[in-house]
């Protein structure tokens, strides 16, 4: 029954990321099942079983796995689904926009956007004890970037293992340009303006677990777990520095992060 259910469940929610409807909460088909979906996916193992099964038929579609994301890098974001540690989910090829290119908000249910530091590595890294120093190491560059979050759950996520199995609400991502500044440089003073139209979102890499390259130190030990690696060339979102911000059609999203430069999207 769990494994029907991990494989109807990422079914559905890959239809949903790919422009069909919304997954009720209460039905994984047309007609309810016996409890509500939500109470059945009741831990992460099964919910990171159905991110995978997801990705599996993304990757039998012809997608290609380009990284990852790191989500809940705050301890308020924790809070708000009960987690102890951060959450993870994979970037595909085709949904990283290109530097520039819009943001086509039809398929998608209630976007926001995120405002991210980007990693680019030039190495793997694959050891079980891997610190924000070894990534700093492995790095080729970083970057501004734009993660746009969306929950294909109707409603949104209500519990943490929905979030997960939802691939961590990943929609899609754009990357600016490469920063000029060193890698070795302390990410954890940078400090973040969004701004669109007359509102205006703060942000700090230290609610990012301090430094977002001790998010990105986590997520090489949780693949770890899970007999994968971080692999040279992989891209990874190391976790928002803004609060989620809610987007719509005409928004013209800037996001300056100082010393690592700014990025722009519009939105149509």
């Amino acid at each position: 029954m769990k494994k029907d259910l991990i494989a109807a469940l990422g079914r559905r929610l890959r239809q949903a990321g790919s422009g069909a409807t919304a997954v009720d909460s209460a039905a994984v088909d047309s007609a309810a099942v016996d409890s509500a979906v939500a109470d059945q996916l009741d831990d992460l193992e099964m919910a990171y079983a159905v991110q995978g099964a997801t990705l599996d038929l993304a990757v039998a579609a012809g997608e290609r796995v380009i990284g990852y994301k790191v989500g809940l890098t705050s301890g308020p974001a924790r809070d708000t689904f009960g987690a102890v540690e951060p959450a993870a989910g994979h970037l595909l090829a085709g949904r990283l926009l290109q530097d520039g290119e819009p943001l086509v908000t039809a398929g998608l249910f209630d976007p926001k956007a995120e405002v991210e530091i980007a990693f680019i590595l030039s190495e793997a890294l694959p050891g079980p004890q891997v610190t924000a120093q070894d990534v700093r190491d492995a790095t080729a560059a970083v970057a501004p970037a734009f993660e746009i979050v969306d929950s294909r759950w109707r409603g949104g996520a209500r519990t943490l293992p929905m979030l997960v199995a939802d691939n961590t609400n990943a929609a899609r991502a754009v990357l600016g340009p490469p920063a000029n500044s060193p890698v070795s440089a302390d990410l954890s003073k940078i400090t973040a303006t969004l701004s669109t139209g007359s509102r205006t979102v703060p942000g700090s890499a230290a609610a990012v677990m301090g430094d977002p390259a001790e998010a990105v130190a986590w997520l090489a030990g949780h693949l770890l777990r899970g007999g994968r690696r971080l692999e040279a060339g992989d891209i990874v979102l190391s976790g928002t520095l803004c609060a989620p911000t809610a987007i719509s059609v005409g928004d013209h999203l800037v996001a300056d992060l100082g010393e690592l430069g700014s990025i722009t999207l519009d939105v149509t």
